[in-house]
């Protein structure tokens, strides 16, 4: 782990879609499907981002165009440099056979596993067919979207139990929204099958110093961002609120 930033070059740029793009740092590191690093533009800000895997280029990050932040590194040219540091948290335990469940960003984080373990199945939503990332590097991934542009109308937790009634596993991973991670969670507690989650919360610092990442008597950052479902399940702040930006709480819609 590296708690001061190094400057490092974006050294490939990939447009997933008009909103999204993976981006290559040029830096090589250890790391565990589901850790994070802290990415700084000078002038700008830093924010967290789940490591999405690592080639030749060097390390990926998947980002989503949503704030100034987002904005400005989506628009930055190849052998511009930012600053990074991490990798940060715990990641998940690697387990065959597996299934990922992946809702929006949140595919970006199980990435590096579906790298590792290439044949494990993908059941990956978003809310329309425009969204989806992600699609030549893992063509066997099974789509759905929300508003059926796309795949399969609907949620991938939709056909979560028949899928693993059918072929069963011993691991489910999962990342998305929490509404989803909720439903995914209940369903192998419901068939007796293990499953981990990375939780998205909002983080400033990303080595527990700021609190603003708590869940419940947790960090994000620091205990997490992968946690054991059933462990989740106990947590009051899973699926029903999270700190935003401001450190006002915000509520989730079941």
């Amino acid at each position: 782990m590296h708690d001061l930033p190094r400057s490092v070059p974006i050294t490939g740029r990939s447009l997933e879609n008009e909103n999204n793009v993976t981006l290559h740092l040029g830096i090589q590191m250890d790391f565990t499907p589901g850790q994070f690093v802290m990415v700084w533009i000078p002038g700008v800000d830093e924010k967290p981002f789940s490591i999405a895997g690592q080639d030749a280029l060097g390390l990926m990050i998947t980002v989503k165009r949503r704030g100034c932040f987002s904005s400005a590194i989506s628009d930055i040219p190849e052998g511009s440099l930012v600053g990074v540091r991490g990798p940060y948290g715990r990641g998940f335990r690697l387990v065959e056979p597996g299934c990922l469940i992946a809702g929006g960003c949140g595919f970006a984080c199980l990435a590096p596993i579906a790298d590792r373990f290439p044949g494990m199945p993908i059941l990956y939503g978003e809310n329309e067919a425009k969204d989806l990332v992600y699609r030549q590097r893992f063509p066997h991934t099974r789509f759905y979207t929300a508003d059926g542009s796309e795949g399969k109308k609907g949620f991938p937790t939709d056909d979560l139990e028949a899928f693993l009634r059918e072929d069963p596993c011993e691991m489910v991973y999962g990342c998305g929204p929490e509404p989803m991670l909720v439903k995914m969670i209940r369903i192998c507690q419901s068939l007796g099958v293990s499953c981990q989650v990375s939780i998205e919360r909002y983080m400033k610092c990303g080595q527990g110093v700021c609190g603003q990442c708590a869940c419940g008597s947790v960090l994000a950052c620091v205990d997490g961002t992968v946690f054991d479902g059933e462990e989740l399940l106990q947590n009051p702040d899973f699926g029903r609120r999270k700190l935003n930006a401001a450190g006002a709480w915000e509520y989730l819609a079941s």
